[in-house]
């Protein structure tokens, strides 16, 4: 993967506001317990079986999607559309599921380097 993954730091920001150092705090808390409960939801989704649960995946990862969206990690979201919508075998299954991890990771690092006052765990 080459370069930063996309995010949107104007959705970002209208939750988050334009003060990096001053988040409001209960925005703060918000974006913490999101960081904190992704990392669950996506071993959650990593424990289903894809060939059983397919319907519970799909909707696992919309509804992640749609909070992560909300904070501005598109590329994130980018990978659980595709595997909210598209056809995968469960090798490429656990690929998407890498993927998405990787860049979680990456996007998270970013946001709390640009906005410090989130207090995110490195």
């Amino acid at each position: 993967m080459a370069g930063e993954p996309d995010f949107d730091w104007s959705q970002a920001a209208s939750l988050l506001g334009d003060d990096p150092q001053n988040v409001p705090e209960e925005m703060a808390a918000i974006a913490l317990e999101l960081v904190e409960t992704t990392g669950q939801r996506l071993q959650e989704m990593k424990d289903k079986n894809l060939e059983t649960d397919r319907k519970t995946i799909c909707g696992q990862a919309h509804q992640l999607r749609g909070s992560l969206l909300n904070f501005g990690f598109t590329g994130v979201g980018a990978v659980l559309w595709k595997i909210e919508k598209t056809e995968y075998t469960p090798e490429q299954y656990r690929a998407l599921l890498a993927e998405t991890e990787e860049l979680f990771a990456l996007s998270t690092q970013m946001l709390a380097e640009r906005y410090p006052s989130l207090h995110l765990p490195s």
